[in-house]
């Protein structure tokens, strides 16, 4: 595994955001021991603010939207960067950071591109078909046809998820997901825990935040929920969204009946 160890250097300066978050507030260490570490909890309890932090001082790309650079809506990511230290066995330039959030906006990002590469090169070769000016061009859309075929925009939504995975995944990376489940049918999010365990397998280490039972399943993973406002390790079957999505689906008569009487 590349990364070992994400540790808090210091006191954190000051009350406001990110570090007025309770899981940010509360953090002090986590250590990467297994290939595949799961973080689970509610919807703003801060799942994302914290892995953002951690891509920005692992100094990850970001795949789905704009880059992560201090001066752009990103300075919050920087700032808890700051204060973090992350120690690893070895540092990888191979990673990304991918928020499920802004994939649409990726996705028409990169079809924009590959369009306007196409139109120069067509526009530049009817002027001068042996100019060199169109290589910059014919490779930036030879490139985005050799990773994407078609395009993402192309595909279904939660098959251009896996697309891209397949396309961008290398060997002995260091990959953070955030909620990478949001568009994938229970079949295809076992098909995205095939495809992480075959990197795995290359040394590849995933931090992953998610929702989804699923995933969270994955054999051998470190598995944390945020409760009270803390990380706490927790073991599969003790996981409330695990826990709660059993129950609801052994009995959901029950739970439809409190709700839709309430």
């Amino acid at each position: 595994m590349s990364l070992r160890e994400i540790r808090r250097r210091r006191s954190f300066p000051n009350s406001e955001y990110p570090f007025n978050t309770d899981i940010v507030r509360n953090f002090n260490s986590l250590s990467i021991e297994s290939p595949v570490t799961i973080i689970a909890g509610d919807n703003g309890c801060g799942k994302t603010t914290l892995l953002e932090g951690v891509a920005a001082a692992a100094e990850c790309i970001l795949i789905s939207g704009e880059p992560m650079e201090r001066e752009q809506r990103f300075s919050p990511a920087f700032a808890l960067a700051d204060e973090l230290k992350l120690t690893w066995s070895v540092k990888t330039r191979n990673g990304f950071f991918f928020r499920a959030a802004d994939y649409v906006t990726y996705t028409r990002n990169l079809a924009l591109i590959k369009e306007e590469a196409k139109e120069k090169v067509e526009e530049i070769r009817a002027r001068d078909p042996f100019s060199l000016e169109v290589l910059p061009y014919a490779r930036t859309y030879h490139d985005l046809h050799m990773l994407y075929g078609d395009g993402l925009d192309k595909l279904s939504h939660g098959e251009s998820f896996l697309q891209l995975f397949q396309a961008r995944f290398r060997p002995g990376g260091f990959y953070i997901l955030d909620e990478p489940e949001a568009p994938l049918s229970p079949q295809r999010q076992l098909s995205l825990l095939a495809l992480i365990h075959d990197f795995v397998g290359d040394g590849a280490t995933f931090l992953i935040s998610t929702h989804s039972p699923i995933l969270m399943a994955y054999p051998g993973a470190d598995l944390y929920e945020v409760k009270d406002g803390q990380l706490q390790s927790v073991r599969y079957e003790d996981m409330e969204h695990v826990s709660l999505t059993k129950n609801f689906l052994n009995e959901p008569e029950r739970y439809l009946r409190y709700l839709l009487e309430s």
